[in-house]
């Protein structure tokens, strides 16, 4: 595979390491990733979420009435988004789904992973503790392990669960996000709590590529495209950021008034995350920022520049996915709901289940956790068109 040009290894030298090892962090990533899908025993229940690498406490969606608003567009139909159990993933800690829906993807929390697809669900034996967080359109995985501070990095490619490198210096690797050309994003962790966007090539998985970085400052990936283009953010959620194919990087607008944020999705010309980020969050011993409450979200059109800020209702866990139409799944205090720039609706609880959390979207499907009364949880999808 030729070398995309925007992938420039940057020779600037990497300090020595003065920074000790830190204790462990209570409450540690490993006890939020593995809730990331929200296992709870009973309702009521405070979780520990992830949503772009970005941790927050919040309650179990409770059940509501439907958000008021504006008529939703076909797209937003809760009608049109049908929900169905999946019921040979069971009731797993993590489910995810590749750009275009052909693969489902869903982690136990022990190192198991279930790939669901075209040919049927594979149980797949990982790493201990490995936590799926995304699946391309040829069913390659990507995941993360928590150690005792951050998280290391590995890609599950035929069967077969290869830990990502590092570059040198780095502490350890985060995996991000993968596309269909098989691609890889994330970060690498610095000395002194400093983070560099990495994106390791398709099978290239021991060669990473520290992306151009402006000022040598620092910089994260969270979202890779069909066509290349790499969503994050620089200055540790100073500003949302573009790597364009053609080598070129560019700040992304905020709404105003809300400085600061990470773009952690591209589907297409459209791209999600939060904003007024820095005043919303704090950061860790480890470096990494964790949320100190609701975060505001926001889409970009980047074909034409424009920024929206989403009002869907106070978010409980962020947004899960993003469709090809710019419509945007989110978590909010009454549920799961699909917003769109004609509207918002709640998506429609399956039979028996009283609340629900999205956690991922691809092509016009939906996935994530349905509850009962009891706090038993179940996969479900829920196909939008």
């Amino acid at each position: 595979m030729s070398e995309n040009p925007f992938a420039i290894l940057d020779r600037e030298p990497v300090p020595d390491s003065r920074l000790e090892v830190e204790a462990v962090i209570a409450g540690g990533r490993a006890r939020v990733r593995r809730r990331r899908a929200v296992r709870v025993a009973a309702a009521g229940v405070a979780v520990v979420l992830v949503v772009g690498a970005v941790a927050f406490a919040q309650q179990r969606p409770s059940p509501g009435p439907d958000p008021v608003g504006p008529a939703p567009s076909a797209s937003a139909s809760a009608s049109a988004c049908a929900p169905q159990e999946l019921t040979d993933l069971g009731s797993p800690v993590s489910v995810r789904i590749d750009a275009s829906g052909r693969y489902i993807v869903a982690s136990t929390g022990d190192g198991t992973v279930l790939l669901s697809g075209p040919g049927g669900t594979q149980r797949l034996t990982a790493v201990a503790r490995l936590i799926a967080d995304d699946v391309n359109g040829a069913g390659t995985i990507i995941g993360n392990v928590e150690n005792d501070v951050d998280t290391d990095g590995y890609v599950i490619e035929g069967g077969t669960t290869t830990r990502l490198g590092a570059p040198q210096g780095a502490l350890n690797v985060r995996a991000g996000a993968i596309n269909d050309t098989g691609d890889v994003v994330g970060d690498a962790r610095m000395p002194g709590g400093k983070f560099r966007a990495v994106v390791w090539r398709h099978g290239q998985w021991g060669r990473p590529q520290l992306l151009a970085t402006p000022a040598g400052g620092q910089s994260s990936a969270y979202g890779i495209g069909t066509d290349g283009r790499i969503v994050g953010s620089l200055g540790n959620g100073a500003q949302p950021y573009l790597w364009r194919a053609d080598g070129a990087g560019e700040v992304l607008p905020a709404p105003p008034g809300k400085p600061g944020g990470l773009a952690v999705r591209i589907v297409g010309d459209w791209a999600d995350g939060p904003v007024d980020y820095t005043a919303g969050t704090t950061v860790r011993p480890n470096g990494r920022r964790v949320a100190n409450g609701p975060l505001t979200w926001a889409r970009w059109n980047l074909r034409t520049g424009e920024v929206r800020e989403i009002q869907a209702g106070p978010m409980s866990a962020g947004a899960a996915g993003l469709l090809p139409d710019g419509a945007v799944a989110l978590n909010v205090a009454t549920g799961a709901v699909l917003w769109t720039d004609a509207g918002t609706v709640r998506l429609p609880l399956p039979p028996g289940r009283n609340s629900t959390q999205v956690t991922g979207a691809g092509g016009g499907v939906l996935v994530g956790t349905a509850w009962d009364g009891r706090g038993r949880s179940s996969a479900y999808r829920w196909v939008c068109g």
